[in-house]
């Protein structure tokens, strides 16, 4: 068995970047970008009012009350051809472009109409309420950088920056095989001793979320035959993932047939709880792991493993998701030689902290409490006992993964 740090630098450093694709902005929301993008213009390109009002010469509304010459308008979109002299003033809407030789605004509350004569009622320092040409960006500054998950803000400053496609990485192509002969899917009318493939669907929402691109290829018979027919169809995949048979049963296929078709094992067997029995490899260009069957042991190999894998395929700086620090919210024994991840419900105390609180029963097969459990409680190998009020480290399981 390796550790968990181990396993997590082995996984980094064996995938690789997906290709690059230049994708319609609006279909870029969750997508990675795959190089620095910097803009085509300066925004705003001309300075341009940020009030309702009139643009004047500041010098001009030094005395004021100042009665000014109105001699136009400037509207957003449109603009004032002349240029402003000393005792007059434009017209100004928000967003419109500021005359030549106006250096501010005076917004409509602290004005009075006269016909063409207003009277600005207070004065205003040089350059208020204008938006300086390039105040927000300026052409060729670059504003998102390579590895940058693209969220709305991210689409509308691309749009600004008069960006129409981006480049971005291609979704990683991840294959989902279950596997076993007690295996059916959600619907099927079971058999004796047979199980519903939930980890399929679940693995299905976790590639999803971590920004791959998932295809459930259905399950796999404990046969040979049908194992090496299953690997051989998922050679155009980035990953498969596959669930089940890599433990030391004898129907535990899995294993023996992947190295007979060329796996290059990278590693099998993790000092952790649950996930032990987790397998990474390759097959040529194919990252492969080879999940166990309980569900909560694919779900946290997932949270570590397979994110780590998909965000370095992507380029994303932050590829694994960062522990944080809790309350203990009541004793815990010492650990052995695995490391630990418990389920636990985070609660508010009295002062405010975050307090989490492990379930009593832990079992790998327990779904319901892994859905309703908001961390994983990590413990380190050979951890000794801990007092309740004690601070101790979590792994989020809400956001620990990319949500798109």
């Amino acid at each position: 068995m390796i550790p968990v740090s181990e396993a997590l630098h082995l996984v980094a450093t064996n995938v690789s970047l997906t290709g690059t694709e230049d994708v319609p902005l609006i279909e870029c929301l969750g997508r990675v970008a795959a190089s620095d993008l910097a803009s085509r213009l300066s925004h705003p390109p001309v300075a341009v009012s940020s009030m309702d009002g009139y643009a004047l010469i500041a010098s001009d509304s030094n005395q004021a009350p100042v009665s000014l010459k109105q001699i136009g308008e400037s509207q957003a979109g449109g603009g004032f051809d002349g240029t402003l002299q000393s005792g007059q003033t434009v017209r100004i809407f928000t967003g419109a472009p500021l005359p030549k030789g106006a250096d501010a605004v005076q917004m409509q509350e602290n004005t009075q109409i006269h016909g063409d004569a207003i009277s600005i009622l207070e004065s205003v320092p040089a350059g208020r309420f204008v938006r300086a040409a390039g105040m927000d960006f300026a052409h060729g500054e670059v504003l998102i950088k390579a590895g940058t998950v693209l969220g709305a803000r991210h689409i509308g400053l691309a749009a600004a920056m008069n960006l129409p496609s981006l480049p971005v990485r291609r979704k990683p192509r991840v294959g989902i095989l279950a596997t076993g002969n007690e295996v059916v899917m959600p619907g099927a009318e079971l058999g004796p001793s047979q199980i519903i493939s939930s980890n399929s669907f679940a693995l299905h929402s976790y590639v999803t979320a971590m920004g791959g691109e998932p295809t459930v290829l259905g399950i796999a018979g404990d046969t040979e035959d049908e194992l090496r027919t299953a690997f051989k169809s998922a050679k155009d995949f980035d990953v498969l993932v596959t669930i089940g048979g890599v433990s030391v049963g004898d129907y535990d296929l899995v294993g023996k047939i992947l190295h007979e078709e060329g796996l290059k094992q990278i590693f099998h067997k993790i000092a952790m709880r649950p996930g032990k029995p987790l397998l990474f490899g390759k097959l040529d260009e194919l990252s492969v792991f080879g999940m166990p069957g309980n569900p909560v042991s694919t779900g946290v190999c997932s949270i570590l493993f397979l994110k780590m894998a998909l965000a370095n395929m992507l380029g994303l700086e932050q590829s694994q998701t960062p522990l944080q620090s809790a309350v203990l919210g009541e004793d815990l024994a010492a650990n052995d030689l695995r490391e630990d991840y418990m389920r636990g419900r985070l609660q508010t105390g009295a002062d405010g902290q975050s307090v989490a609180m492990p379930f009593s029963k832990q079992d790998s097969a327990m779904q319901a409490r892994f859905a309703e459990a908001d961390c994983l409680i990590v413990r380190k190998p050979h951890a000794e006992p801990i007092k309740a009020g004690q601070r101790i480290e979590i792994l989020p399981l809400h956001g620990s993964v990319l949500t798109l």
